[in-house]
């Protein structure tokens, strides 16, 4: 099925169904440990939270659930939301998004994203079908964390997260590169762990993962701090400005994936 990128961001955003009901828009990020459902969506869906639920960010620290998600032809039952305040990330993306579909949808499926062709699949694993490069899904939230190259230099430990406006690297590791003396301006970043802070923009000459390599890429230098509670210790996190190139294919299951271009079948590799 086919996705846009929101206005003012490359997120990739998809129609979902909740209960029958919709379309909803939905934003897809795998680096959120929870699926969100925005209060408008919610109060369309007759979902309603008590008033002393916590509160922790945008979101309730309340986990609910829906009857039934559908994206495409997939559906999955009794999917865990949370209710969550989007109004921020509407004035950050340009468009008003219903909810983000997090780890408890994906992490069932094979996850099939074609970047080029703005593309989008929810497939049940293959068994039969081995991807070339494993990860590692790290704490209870179900994060990808790949080995990656910088500059062919490495491994490092990437988070990957299709959330990510841009691909960023941690201070250390800017000045591991000498990033510093490349940078060329500031922006806010676009994502659920660090979004609305400051990072230095700057590139690298390459960033690879397994075989899958791409040159010259803009990348983000922080403070990734924010960034412990994925479980292991991160150097950086894999966004857009990496992925825009490839179909990216992450199997949850097997702990596989793969990134391929329109001119080559498959780029095998492993980390």
């Amino acid at each position: 099925m086919k996705f846009e990128f929101a206005d003012k961001a490359p997120l990739v955003v998809v129609e979902a169904r909740l209960n029958n009901k919709g379309p909803f828009k939905f934003i897809v990020d795998t680096a959120s440990s929870v699926t969100v459902v925005g209060r408008e969506a919610a109060e369309v869906l007759g979902i309603y939270q008590n008033s002393d639920s916590a509160i922790s960010g945008c979101c309730s620290s309340k986990i609910l659930a829906v009857g039934s998600m559908q994206i495409g032809d997939m559906r999955k039952s009794r999917v865990p939301i949370s209710l969550g305040n989007l109004s921020l990330l509407s004035k950050e993306t340009g468009i008003q998004p219903d909810g983000i579909i997090g780890s408890p949808f994906l992490k069932d499926y094979q996850v099939v994203i074609d970047y080029p062709r703005r593309q989008i699949a929810f497939e049940e694993p293959e068994q039969e079908h081995s991807l070339p490069t494993k990860f590692r899904l790290v704490s209870d939230a179900n994060f990808i964390v790949v080995e990656t190259k910088i500059n062919e230099k490495g491994p490092f430990n990437f988070l990957v997260d299709t959330g990510a406006t841009k691909t960023v690297v941690t201070r250390q590791i800017g000045q591991i590169f000498d990033l510093g003396e490349f940078s060329h301006g500031r922006k806010k970043a676009l994502s659920g762990f660090y979004a609305c802070t400051t990072m230095i923009l700057s590139k690298v000459k390459s960033i690879q993962v397994g075989k899958a390599k791409s040159t010259d890429v803009e990348v983000g230098v922080q403070d990734l701090s924010l960034c412990d509670g994925v479980g292991v210790p991160l150097d950086g996190v894999l966004g857009y400005t990496f992925m825009k190139d490839y179909r990216v294919t992450i199997n949850y299951p097997r702990r596989e994936m793969s990134f391929a271009k329109e001119d080559e079948s498959e780029i095998d590799g492993s980390s």
